[in-house]
């Protein structure tokens, strides 16, 4: 019985997550381009992604792996969306480079991205948790070091890390960028 009244209280966490971050989810995928009539589909596969992962990751966890989701689904359509047969609209595809953009520079910003998101998912987890709060919840540092318990000083040296990582991680691997 117990472990029922935990998935029970789980699930209503669950839907208050779901209230509280859908405004954050919708603004992060705008963030990423993804276009306007898409935002709601995206944002939706990617709580219903989530919901496998209920019972099965702690709350304090969901944010992270939300975000996550949410990526590998825009990556998701776009990969879909390149192998559709010519002449079906393209409904899909996030808006990340110029549609005037060449091939070689849209695959190279997609690897930028695909950089960016590893670094994000390499911080270690309390780094990672403030750099999404700032970024993408839009807090400020005292905030954030109200909701997590710690000082803004470490807030400050948090997001200097996870900045620093996101810098290096911008030149593809083997490019010496002195």
């Amino acid at each position: 019985m117990p472990r029922f009244l935990a998935r029970e209280d789980n699930a209503e966490r669950f839907e208050r997550f779901v209230r509280e971050c859908g405004p954050l989810l919708a603004r992060f995928l705008g963030r990423m381009r993804v276009r306007e009539d898409d935002v709601q589909d995206v944002a939706q596969e990617s709580f219903a992604r989530l919901l496998r992962y209920r019972d099965q990751e702690p709350p304090d966890a969901w944010t992270a792996l939300l975000y996550r989701i949410a990526i590998n689904v825009v990556r998701d359509r776009a990969r879909r969306e390149r192998h559709a047969p010519v002449g079906e609209p393209s409904a899909a595809v996030p808006e990340a480079v110029s549609p005037d953009a060449s091939p070689e520079q849209h695959a190279s910003d997609l690897e930028a991205l695909a950089r960016a998101r590893d670094a994000i998912l390499g911080l270690p987890p309390r780094c990672r948790a403030v750099y999404l709060m700032h970024r993408v919840e839009g807090l400020s540092y005292p905030e954030i070091a109200r909701r997590c318990g710690i000082s803004t000083k470490a807030v400050e040296k948090h997001m200097s890390h996870a900045l620093r990582a996101l810098r290096d991680a911008r030149e593809p691997p083997g490019t010496d960028s002195r």
